[in-house]
C-alpha cells in the first residue's frame, strides 16, 4: 500500500511530491497525470531560435518557499530577471497607447483620464472605508475608491490580463486580499501606501532587510522573474528529480475508501491503494472523479468556473515593427471594443525569446467576456490580432513564426462567493481522512501561490 497518491502532474502536484519528501520513496508515494506530459498550463516550446511559454512566463521573487523551491532544483543559477528597461507599460485608449502614470506627477499629465476624472482619483484619501466584511466584486471597490472613469481604464485591464476575467464578477477579498486589508487598516489605498513607505524607511539599514521592488495596492512588491531557457525548466526539473514515482497517461475511473485505505483505479483497471490521496488536478478535472463517491463534494468542484484563454505567440522581424518595444507591453480596457486582452513584448522582458534580428508579442485573446473566442480558427485569430495590433505598434508582413495555444478552462474565477464555496470545499473535503486538494482554484492562481500551498499540503503528508 502507498503511503500516499498524488492526482495531477501540474506544478501543485509536482511540489506536493517533492516538499513532502515522499517524491524519493518509490514504493511509498505515485503521482497520476492522466495526460503524456507535466506541467499543466507550464509549458516551454525551443524551435526556430524561439524560446514560447505556453501560459505563465514568469514568478515574482517575493515569495521564500518558491526560492527555496528553485535552490533545492539546483537552479537558482538559471534564474532570469525580467530586463530593468522593460517596466514601462502602457494601457490602450481610443486608438493609441499611453503609458501607465505610476507616480502622481504622471498622472496629472496623462491622456487616459480627463481632469475631472483625475481629480476624482486624488480624492481617494477622503474616500471613508466601507464597513463590514461582505464580499465586493474588484469593480465596485475600485469605482467606490478612484472612481468609475479610473477603475474601467486601470483595473479592468489588469484584471482581465491576470484573471482573463471580468472585474464586475470577481471576488476582491478572494483576487486580491490585500487591498482590502489596506483599506481596513488604514482607511484607504493611498494613506496605506504612505503608511507602508515610512515603514520600510524605518526598517531600511537592518540587518536581513529584504531589498525588493516596492508593492503596490494590488499586493507586495517583488522583481518579475522566468528562466534562461524558458518558464517550463521547472516542471522539466522536477520531472527528473521525480521520475521514480510519476506515472503518466493515468486516467483515474474510480476512487472510494475501503477500510481505512483510499482505493484508486485507471482507466485500464488497474488498482491502487493509498492511506492519502492528494487532488491537485483543476476542479473541474476533479469534480467527476468524486462523482459516484460524494455527490456534494464533486458538485463543489464543479462550482469554481474557469475562464477560456487564447495565448497567440508571433515572431516578426524587427524591421516589421514600427514601435520601439521599449516596455513591458500592453493591456487593453474591455470597453475599446477589442478582443485582444494585451500582448506582452515578451523579448524585450527576456533575452533569447527570439532569434537575432527578431522580436516575439504572446498575446492573450478571449477571457470570461468572450468565450466564443473559442471558435475562431487559427487564421481568423491572426487576422483578429493583426487588425487590432498594427494600429498601435505597427506590424507589416505576416509573422514569421506563430505558436497558438488553447486553454479551453485556463484561469480559474473567483466569483462573488468564492470565499464561502472554498469554505464549503474544504469542510466537505475534512470529512474524508487522508483527503487534500491543492492547486490555483482555491488561495491564487500565481506559481507563488500554488507552491506556498503545496507546501502546505506537503507537511500535512508527513505530519
Amino acid at each position: 500500500m502507498l503511503e500516499a497518491l498524488i492526482i495531477g502532474g501540474g506544478i501543485s502536484g509536482l511540489t506536493v511530491a517533492h516538499a513532502s519528501g515522499l517524491g524519493s520513496q518509490p514504493g511509498k508515494c505515485e503521482l497520476w497525470e492522466c495526460t503524456g506530459r507535466l506541467g499543466g498550463t507550464i509549458g516551454t516550446d525551443r524551435i526556430e531560435g524561439y524560446s514560447v511559454d505556453w501560459g505563465p512566463n514568469g514568478f515574482l521573487d517575493r515569495e521564500p518557499l518558491t526560492l527555496r523551491l528553485v535552490d533545492a532544483l539546483g537552479l537558482k543559477s538559471s534564474l532570469e530577471p525580467a530586463n530593468p528597461k522593460s517596466e514601462e507599460r502602457f494601457i490602450v485608449k481610443r486608438g493609441r497607447l499611453h503609458p501607465v502614470p505610476f507616480s502622481p506627477a504622471k498622472m496629472i499629465s496623462t491622456g487616459l483620464l480627463s481632469p475631472l476624472e483625475k481629480a476624482r482619483v486624488f480624492c481617494e484619501p477622503l474616500i471613508p472605508a466601507r464597513r463590514g466584511d461582505g464580499d465586493e466584486s474588484i469593480f465596485d471597490f475600485a469605482a467606490r475608491r478612484i472612481g468609475r472613469a479610473a477603475a474601467e481604464t486601470f483595473v479592468d485591464p489588469m484584471v482581465s490580463g491576470i484573471y482573463g476575467g471580468l472585474a464586475r464578477e470577481l471576488s476582491l477579498p478572494a483576487c486580491f486580499p490585500i487591498m482590502r486589508e489596506m483599506e481596513v487598516r488604514y482607511g484607504g489605498l493611498v494613506k496605506a501606501l504612505i503608511a507602508r513607505q515610512r515603514e520600510k524607511r524605518r526598517s531600511a539599514g537592518k540587518v536581513g532587510e529584504a531589498k525588493t521592488k516596492s508593492g503596490g495596492p494590488a499586493g507586495p512588491g517583488g522583481h518579475l522573474t522566468s528562466f534562461k531557457s524558458g518558464f517550463a525548466l521547472i516542471i522539466e526539473r522536477l520531472g527528473e528529480q521525480l521520475e521514480s514515482i510519476i506515472k503518466k497517461n493515468r486516467t483515474i475511473s474510480r476512487i472510494r475508501r475501503v477500510d481505512d485505505a483510499w482505493e484508486i483505479t485507471d482507466q485500464t483497471g488497474l488498482t491502487q491503494q493509498a492511506r492519502k490521496v492528494v487532488v491537485a488536478c483543476p476542479a473541474y478535472a476533479a469534480a467527476p472523479l468524486f462523482r459516484d463517491f460524494d455527490r456534494d463534494l464533486s458538485a463543489a468542484f464543479a462550482e469554481i468556473p474557469y475562464a477560456p484563454i487564447i495565448v497567440v505567440a508571433t515572431g516578426h522581424r524587427r524591421t516589421d515593427v514600427r514601435h520601439p518595444l521599449d516596455g513591458f507591453g500592453f493591456l487593453i480596457p474591455r470597453n475599446q471594443g477589442m478582443r485582444t486582452l494585451g500582448s506582452i513584448w515578451t523579448s524585450s522582458i527576456f533575452e533569447e525569446r527570439a532569434p537575432e534580428g527578431f522580436v516575439q508579442f504572446r498575446s492573450m485573446l478571449g477571457g470570461a467576456g468572450d468565450p466564443s473566442i473559442l471558435e475562431l480558427s487559427d487564421d481568423q485569430l491572426w487576422i483578429t490580432l493583426q487588425r487590432e495590433l498594427d494600429p498601435l505598434i505597427g506590424i507589416r508582413n505576416d509573422p514569421a513564426f506563430i505558436r497558438i495555444y488553447r486553454w479551453e478552462q485556463g484561469i480559474p474565477q473567483y466569483k462573488i462567493g468564492h470565499r464561502e464555496r472554498r469554505a464549503k470545499l474544504e469542510q466537505l473535503v475534512s470529512h474524508h481522512p487522508g483527503l487534500f486538494i491543492t492547486g490555483n482554484a482555491y488561495c491564487g492562481i500565481s506559481l507563488n501561490d500554488c507552491v506556498k500551498m503545496a507546501y502546505g499540503v506537503g507537511r500535512d503528508l508527513t505530519a
